[in-house]
């Protein structure tokens, strides 16, 4: 019987039951291949539920970096919001970021959602036509501060120097258009019928106007590029300011009503959040009122007032 014999110098083949570094594994790798992919798995999970999403620790769905929408166009509401990060979070272990957002639907539907913690930027009456219009689901935990509202003119230089029948415009929301006709009522230039509240009132709702004012409407923001095409404009000083229109054009500025205060609006399903109760000691710290009082930021100043008692 005769023997294969193995040529000289031929390598012998691998035995594949013993794995090498050209072939497959060797069997004590798996379970160590096994265990690494298990921790890159628990280190993925950990991070996407503390460090990617920086959820607070106490059960809140919110971070200790609280985001605050507010008006875009408004630079008063980003500087109030720049002086309590820098004077007033602090104390409290939280950082405060504005958000500026154009749209107050996306502003107020965002708020509802958790996507920003907070808004500040309506007063009481527009919030309840936005809940009224919308159904969103918003809280407002009180006021904060108050928007100057002036009458302007680049033609007179008085409120007493307005011609008889002067074109008046105002702003074309409800609410907006109710507080206009206040400051009017409120100077004695117009009369409202009995039992009105005055926060609600209409053209309709005028009794007297014995100056035979006529009333025209504009867009929220108009006010500074209406002013040369009417003889009046009652709008935010905000506005004005925004747009250099000179001081001198502000002819009456009376103290805002606190029905028209600005307010901390929260998602109502996160009003008891732990998070939305430090957001609350933070906004009305004792603090805030007299900065607003006697700041003399000219980004605030003559914008937002404290809240007033009446």
């Amino acid at each position: 019987m005769s023997t294969t014999q193995q040529p000289s110098g031929s390598r012998t083949e691998p035995n594949h039951s013993d794995l090498d570094l050209g072939g497959r594994p060797r069997r004590w790798l798996i379970p160590a291949l096994a265990g690494v992919i298990v921790l890159v798995i628990v280190v993925a999970l950990v991070l996407r539920f503390t460090g990617d999403d920086k959820k607070a620790m106490d059960g809140s769905a919110f971070s200790n970096d609280f985001s605050i929408a507010f008006q875009a166009s408004s630079a008063s509401e980003q500087a109030f919001l720049g002086y309590l990060n820098k004077d007033i979070a602090p104390d409290y272990g939280v950082t405060i970021k504005g958000v500026g957002i154009e749209d107050g639907n996306q502003l107020d539907q965002a708020t509802a959602d958790g996507k920003y913690i907070a808004n500040i930027y309506q007063h009481k009456h527009w919030l309840a036509q936005v809940l009224d219009s919308t159904g969103m689901k918003l809280t407002a935990l009180g006021p904060v501060f108050q928007w100057s509202y002036s009458i302007y003119s680049s033609k007179y230089g008085s409120l007493e120097e307005l011609p008889q029948g002067a074109t008046i415009a105002l702003l074309n929301d409800p609410a907006n258009t109710a507080q206009a006709l206040w400051i009017l009522e409120r100077a004695g230039k117009l009369t409202f019928k009995d039992g009105l509240d005055p926060w609600a009132a209409t053209e309709a709702d005028i009794a007297t106007n014995p100056n035979g004012y006529k009333f025209t409407y504009m867009e929220y923001g108009a006010g500074p590029r209406t002013l040369d095409s009417v003889d009046a404009v009652i709008d935010y000083n905000m506005s004005f300011v925004d747009a250099g229109t000179p001081e001198s054009d502000k002819i009456y500025a009376p103290d805002a009503p606190k029905e028209f205060a600005g307010q901390l609006v929260v998602g109502s399903k996160y009003v008891d959040d732990p998070q939305v109760a430090k957001l609350e000691k933070i906004f009305f710290d004792p603090r805030v009122q007299e900065y607003l009082a006697t700041n003399d930021d000219p980004n605030l100043q003559g914008q937002l007032a404290p809240v007033s008692d009446s």
